[in-house]
């Protein structure tokens, strides 16, 4: 078996890294991002990259080029991804820091191995990772969602009556400068109250959809709370496709609720707070926790200053 090994390395190792490039390609297609796609495969790469070159007299510095060279691969196949239609591979850019980061993490931990194995049992590596990979990927499928609530808060020089209006009317949301927003993440443009058959709800105008936020609760010059009727789907307004499906946000991103509440600090100064509480369960949930707070708090930010513009000049 250890003759096979070294006869047949690279061999097996193109077959091996094809089945996890092949196994990371269908995650994608099916919307499925966790701990195996951007951690326990990427890791794998890196650890059988450190682990051979024990078995041939290959510099250093020319495996830390073929990891680079597979990063600038990954986001140039990213961009393809997304090129024909699967819209989720903007995530796998987001997410190529830390992908990277696995990647070099396995190279030393490969490395290591390598060292300390003399006798090269390499059929004891490949199998291990064949387990590792699967036993990820359950871990992935059975992980519970993790909750968050972003709060943003903006004082205008207004009364709170003035801007109680605006959010008891329409309101016209200002254009985003942030770039993820510019490349289809979804963001409001516009809100309208109406009556819907005794029922209050905004009409939302997004730049990739319009959809309903049902009115959960409506205190007057206090607070309303809304929540959406359907997820919004994002990247459509840069797709050539007339249909997006952004699955991995079915089950793995939920906005729970929003919220934007007053609080009157004089006649005609006002505190506005939005609050947006939502579910996720893509990992690493870390990570993912801090793009998610950041590009929220942008929006509300986005929709705030809007207000603030409209109120101030009433």
């Amino acid at each position: 078996m250890k003759t096979i090994f070294q006869k047949h390395l690279y061999l097996l190792i193109f077959i091996f890294i094809s089945l996890i490039v092949a196994a990371w390609f269908l995650m994608v297609q099916n919307g499925e991002y966790g701990i195996t796609m951007f951690f326990t495969i990427p890791i794998s790469i890196g650890l059988i990259i450190g682990y051979i070159k024990y078995f041939r007299e290959i510099e250093v510095w020319k495996i830390c080029l073929t990891i680079l060279k597979i990063i600038i691969g990954l986001f140039v196949f990213s961009l393809i991804l997304i090129g024909i239609g699967l819209e989720g591979a903007i995530c796998i850019i987001m997410a190529i820091p830390f992908i990277a980061f696995a990647m070099l993490v396995g190279f030393m931990i490969g490395s290591v191995i390598g060292g300390l194995d003399k006798r090269r049992y390499t059929g004891s590596v490949f199998l291990f990772l064949l387990v590792i990979n699967p036993a990820s990927y359950i871990f992935d499928q059975n992980s519970e969602p993790i909750r968050d609530t972003v709060t943003t808060e903006i004082i205008v020089n207004s009364s709170s009556d003035t801007v109680w209006k605006l959010l008891s009317t329409s309101i016209l949301f200002n254009k985003p400068d942030f770039i993820l927003f510019e490349k289809g993440v979804s963001y409001p443009k516009s809100i309208q109250l109406i009556n819907n058959k005794g029922n209050l709800i905004y009409q939302c105008e997004t730049n990739n959809d319009d959809i309903n936020l049902n009115i959960d609760e409506y205190i007057e010059n206090k607070k309303v709370r809304f929540s959406l009727e359907n997820q919004t789907v994002p990247m459509k307004e840069v797709s050539p496709y007339e249909e997006m499906d952004a699955r991995h946000l079915h089950d793995y991103f939920i906005v729970d609720y929003g919220e934007i509440s007053l609080q009157k600090l004089s006649e005609n100064k006002t505190k506005i707070i939005a609050k947006t509480q939502y579910s996720y369960k893509i990992a690493p949930k870390w990570y993912w926790k801090k793009w998610s707070n950041y590009i929220l708090d942008r929006m509300q930010g986005q929709v705030l200053n809007s207000i603030k513009q409209q109120s101030e000049h009433e």
